[in-house]
């Protein structure tokens, strides 16, 4: 029949994610600057050339159609 689930039995169980040590960011990566009337100008980090190769290498088409 079915086990009613303890904390004994999850003891050692549980997500791999939440195993893994929490990745660091850079500070201030990020800037949001309040150009007013609710206006922003939000500057972050241009995507590096070798995302931007595989991006188009494995991406699709643009204005294709299935």
């Amino acid at each position: 029949m079915a086990e009613k689930k303890t904390k004994e039995n999850q003891s050692g169980t549980g997500a791999a994610h939440a195993q893994s040590p929490a990745v660091e960011q850079k500070p201030n990566v990020y800037e949001a600057e309040y150009m007013g009337s609710g206006t922003f100008r939000i500057v972050k980090p241009k995507r590096k050339e070798a995302k931007r190769r595989q991006s188009r290498l494995k991406g699709t088409t643009r204005g294709s159609r299935k």
